[in-house]
């Protein structure tokens, strides 16, 4: 098979599957105006939820997260050289891991799914009583063993089926999985009673999808396969046996070069000392209930819920 990569999407032959919705089952999947053949996004008739069909088969999306070039730019997916965004990400995670310890969840254990080189993790540490992380790319996670001192996984199947955390958090994970419901629910075993899941995905009613529209760089074509929003990602959390999903300020930094290359202009070099902080809408009260009310972000959806005791 050919490299599977988007430079090269006109002369590939993408191997290809229509499916269900997978928040819901649902195969009422009605057509949007948001496509890159082959891949096309679709919205749930029965829950409303964004996802992408067809899209690729899993072994072909499989290639895209273990590949040692997916956080380099060389692939021709995943991030666009993911150590030059460190800075600005170190400033992101830095403001997270608050909020996270701000709501209760630090002190324990953490679990990170979706640790890449361990920017999260390393900033974490101060806040937890151990830090620990799943990564696909083996290249990558030897780089988060390193700067985070903290243990990678390759997979949740390699972790002691008896180990449990007091926090997991997968940030811009779950838009990437296929099957969601089952993957949440097989982190919420690996949570404590009480514990807390936190998790963030791009923002489909964010005022930058309505802004960018076909051009939003979170479609991501083919590698996301769900869009969430203020509405099903809770719904996500509840299906997979958590409590009282409630929403997050997630206030991203970004190179600014980064910001202004996604509306194609240039940007000088001195520009790239400059880090843009896209904010997150305040809530209505500190403890919000969904769906009752939502909070918006420019960028990303964040919500934490908690498993019963």
């Amino acid at each position: 098979m050919a490299e599977l990569t988007l430079d090269t999407s006109d002369d590939i032959d993408w191997p290809v599957e229509d499916c269900a919705c997978p928040l819901c089952g649902s195969i009422d999947a009605r057509p949007t105006r948001y496509a890159q053949a082959p891949f096309a996004v679709k919205r749930c008739g029965e829950c409303a939820h964004w996802f992408l069909s067809p899209r690729l088969v899993p072994e072909a999306a499989d290639r895209f997260y273990t590949s040692d070039q997916y956080f380099n730019g060389q692939s021709g997916s995943g991030y666009e050289n993911y150590a030059t965004q460190k800075r600005s990400l170190q400033a992101t995670f830095e403001r997270f891991v608050k909020a996270i310890a701000a709501r209760g969840g630090a002190g324990g254990d953490l679990l990170e799914v979706g640790s890449g080189p361990g920017y999260l993790l390393d900033v974490a540490k101060p806040y937890f009583a151990s830090v620990e992380g799943v990564e696909l790319s083996e290249a990558t996670a030897r780089e988060a063993e390193a700067l985070s001192g903290a243990r990678i996984y390759r997979s949740v199947d390699e972790i002691d089926a008896a180990k449990t955390y007091d926090c997991i958090v997968a940030t811009h994970v779950i838009e990437h999985i296929y099957e969601p419901v089952s993957f949440t629910r097989d982190l919420v075993e690996r949570l404590m009673p009480g514990g807390l899941m936190f998790l963030a995905a791009p923002h489909m009613n964010s005022p930058l999808r309505y802004l960018m529209g076909r051009a939003w760089p979170s479609w991501k074509y083919p590698e996301h396969v769900s869009f969430f929003d203020q509405k099903t990602l809770p719904d996500l959390v509840r299906r997979s046996g958590l409590t009282d999903p409630q929403l997050v300020p997630y206030p991203h930094a970004f190179p600014l070069p980064l910001i202004l290359s996604k509306f194609g202009l240039g940007a000088p070099r001195w520009a790239e000392r400059i880090n843009l902080t896209l904010p997150a809408r305040r809530p209505r009260s500190s403890r919000v209930s969904l769906p009752h009310a939502a909070r918006s972000s420019l960028r990303s959806t964040v919500i934490f819920s908690t498993r019963p005791r």
